[in-house]
């Protein structure tokens, strides 16, 4: 008994073509009866559309599995449609060369409004040979897939340039830090490098936005960081970030950010506030805001811009904190901020019973939570004075 359906597998496949997202490859002859057609299909419950091609392949158009068996199961249908070629049963879809790429056509198809994309598609090669029966289902999949991979990807090196910074530690100083991003990928980081002469510096940045395009930012910011001359100070190495930023994003990616240069023989602290303003200092039992200067902008968002330094001098048993507001901004299962308040009084306690203030700050923040998701991405830095 000859079968109605045969599948054919495509040759090549290119992993940047729509044809990599196609998982319906089954084809039956356009002049075969609907129910010699629903009788085979009927055994084959994954195959939700088939392609109907001409006596020598070439590609004619699309029958979908619930019209065929919807007509079989009205009065009299299987009588009608024995009658009936498959040919008649076939609906219009759009079509597409089955090597184009693969956000070409997704732009094409899902476009603004995804929930009317076309349920079903016609892949054809350049001479209209059957190639395949791609469906919106399985292109949302594999792109929801790929969004995945390359999160997990992302994720996985910015990891990697998170996990090489230093932490620093003098004889009478260190430094903690603590990272995490709400979407696997994020915005926010910490770096810290010691300089040739003694000194170190130190710097948090919050890039707008979340997920992968922020990560794209942290990148190359750390990457800048991680190659200046920090001898030459913080201005000009500001200026040239805020450059490359707009060079790159064209003024469509910004970051707010503190950069300092601290001198552990002076306790001079140079900073930079660039539209941060998140910072706290522990002095004793009290904490207090910190005098941050004149108000900067952030960074990427002006093509000439002048920051504006502040030095502080610290004393023995200081405790500077610097965060990103993710960590305020968290709400909770009632809908309440954490709040400034709140984080300095968790910070106070750590630091009066000893503990590491990274671990007690990420222990608290997922307390209070709960089960609430993360927001935003949160990061915090801390330079403490013995």
């Amino acid at each position: 008994m000859n079968r109605a359906l045969s599948e054919r597998k495509p040759g090549r496949l290119y992993s940047s073509s729509i044809l990599k997202a196609a998982r319906l490859f089954w084809t039956a002859s356009a002049d075969i009866s609907s129910t010699a057609l629903a009788d085979e299909l009927r055994a084959s419950p994954d195959i939700s559309a088939i392609g109907l091609v001409d006596a020598e392949g070439r590609a004619l158009g699309i029958v979908r599995r619930e019209q065929l068996f919807g007509m079989l199961s009205k009065p009299f249908g299987r009588e009608i449609l024995g009658k009936m070629p498959a040919s008649e049963l076939m609906e219009d879809f759009p079509s597409f060369d089955a090597h184009e790429g693969l956000f070409t056509v997704a732009n094409a198809l899902l476009g603004d409004d995804p929930d009317h994309a076309p349920e079903f598609s016609l892949l054809v090669d350049e001479d209209s040979y059957f190639q395949g029966v791609l469906s919106a289902r399985d292109l949302s999949a594999y792109l929801a897939t790929m969004t995945r991979e390359d999160i997990d990807l992302a994720g996985s090196l910015q990891e990697r340039l998170l996990s090489s910074n230093e932490l620093a530690r003098g004889d009478d100083w260190s430094i903690g830090a603590w990272s995490r991003a709400a979407r696997g990928v994020g915005g926010d980081f910490w770096f810290t490098k010691s300089m040739d002469d003694g000194r170190v510096f130190l710097a948090l940045c919050d890039v707008s936005g979340k997920g992968v395009a922020a990560s794209l930012v942290v990148a190359m910011a750390w990457g800048m960081l991680k190659t200046y001359d920090l001898s030459l100070g913080l201005v000009p190495l500001i200026k040239g970030l805020n450059e490359a930023l707009i060079a790159s994003f064209h003024l469509e990616k910004y970051l707010t950010g503190f950069f300092a240069i601290y001198d552990p023989i002076s306790r001079v602290l140079e900073l930079a506030d660039m539209g941060h303003s998140h910072a706290l200092v522990f002095r004793g039992a009290k904490a207090r805001k910190p005098i941050l200067g004149q108000a900067n902008l952030p960074v990427g968002i002006e093509p000439t811009l002048e920051p504006g330094l502040v030095r502080w001098r610290m004393k023995a048993g200081d405790r500077l904190l610097i965060y990103s507001d993710g960590f305020t901004e968290q709400e909770n299962s009632a809908g309440k901020e954490l709040g400034e308040k709140r984080l300095a009084l968790i910070a106070a306690k750590a630091l009066a019973s000893g503990e590491r203030l990274e671990e007690a700050l990420a222990l608290a923040f997922d307390r209070y939570r709960g089960k609430t998701p993360q927001q935003d991405d949160v990061t915090m830095l801390s330079l403490s004075l013995r």
